[in-house]
């Protein structure tokens, strides 16, 4: 079964689609029962040295989203329907000038409107402790996520490189996602446990610019779990998950050669987010940690490890600002070594960045980014990338 859902399709056109589930309601039942919520993300970046050559980019991203309660409308105990779509503008930036194997940008897409998410979360348990989402989902949004890493605008602190590098079209994460089932259970006080399958190929790879569901028996699935134990005292969060592919992959060959066997692709990651300081003082520094592991005979990085800490300054709500220093290295398979010349053992970020809110619904955040070994290649020079991105957030309209 397959069918794609084509660019031309508004993100607006996304949202009436939701609206139209509650047109047979009458206009006074609606009262808290819709939300919307739409914001728009702008980066600007210029690789002043090194990568592949010098440029710079803008790059856009608009974010629209749409939430229907359906025990509002029609009694239905914990069921809401949900979607979001995106709408994304001027890609390329790390695959054009700097080479980078993270993506410099979150929001480095394809020039196109897809569908992030659509389905239907209920709550379950007497006061909705437990959880099910069922449709097309951004595994990312439950699973390896982090608040503090959220601070930062390089991809690789939103998931993990040995995570995200997976799978014949990656995982169902931005900017191709995947139907999914996911199930989390709280199974003691302040500990969680999530699991979820997905589709294991996400989207069409020969149609990147679409929002598009194949399911066919050779794409197996992408299975993963993740325990979390979240707190009010100095360790935040921490989360240990597994993850892996029912399908087998190819083993990582040099070109011309023929590939000897298949593996199947499997990881794990551990990842801690802390607070600085007595309890019963104020802490503005935070800090995180994560490591992650991937099957090294399938991918280009078998490890991974990230950390970064954090400052909030103390302002009025609404007035919010945070500085960030943090670092992401990743480590070359040997497989891949084996496969190519010229690679190296290693790769690394780093990014120094500050969060300030300017008003209510503006944001901005200048960032600087060094880049070691771009793409693991010795034939590049370390990159130098500067930037500055700005939110503009629209207020959330409930009906």
């Amino acid at each position: 079964m397959s069918w794609a859902i084509s660019k031309n399709l508004t993100l607006i056109g996304a949202g009436i689609c939701v609206a139209c589930a509650a047109m047979s309601v009458q206009a006074g039942d609606l009262a808290s029962s819709m939300e919307f919520n739409a914001s728009y993300t702008s980066d600007f970046f210029s690789n002043r040295r090194g990568g592949l050559h010098r440029g710079d980019r803008h790059l856009a991203d608009l974010t629209v989203a749409v939430t229907l309660d359906m025990e509002e409308l029609w009694d239905i105990r914990g069921l809401k329907l949900f979607v979001s779509g995106q709408s994304n503008d001027g890609g390329g930036f790390s695959d054009r000038f700097v080479g980078d194997s993270f993506a410099v940008s979150s929001i480095d897409a394809a020039t196109a409107s897809r569908f992030l998410e659509a389905g239907a979360e209920w709550g379950l348990g007497e006061d909705g402790e437990h959880g099910l989402r069922v449709g097309l989902l951004d595994l990312n949004a439950e699973f390896d996520a982090s608040a503090l890493r959220a601070l930062y605008v390089n991809s690789v602190f939103g998931i993990g490189q040995d995570l995200s590098q997976s799978g014949e079209n990656g995982p169902s994460i931005f900017p191709t996602t995947a139907l999914g089932v996911t199930l989390s259970l709280q199974v003691a006080p302040q500990w969680h446990w999530l699991s979820a399958a997905f589709d294991g190929v996400a989207g069409d790879p020969n149609r990147p610019k679409t929002t598009t569901v194949q399911l066919h028996g050779h794409d197996g699935l992408l299975l993963i779990s993740e325990l979390q134990r979240l707190s009010d005292g100095r360790v935040e969060k921490m989360a240990f998950g597994v993850w892996g592919y029912t399908q087998a992959a190819k083993h990582l060959t040099a070109e011309g050669v023929e590939p000897t066997g298949s593996g199947h692709n499997h990881g794990w990651y551990v990842s801690a987010d802390s607070r600085l300081g007595a309890l019963d003082e104020v802490r503005p520094w935070r800090t995180s940690l994560r490591i992650g592991h991937a099957e090294e005979v399938v991918n280009d990085h078998d490890w991974s490890v990230i950390a970064a800490l954090n400052y909030d300054v103390s302002r009025p709500i609404g007035r919010e600002q945070s500085f960030g220093i943090g670092a992401a290295w990743i480590k070359t398979s040997s497989a891949l070594r084996a496969s190519a010349e010229g690679v190296d053992d290693y790769e690394t970020a780093v990014e120094l960045t500050w969060r300030a809110a300017v008003t209510d619904w503006l944001t901005l955040q200048p960032d600087v980014q060094y880049i070691i070994n771009p793409g693991s290649q010795r034939s590049l020079r370390n990159a130098v990338v500067v930037g500055l991105r700005f939110d503009i957030a629209a207020p959330t309209f409930s009906w």
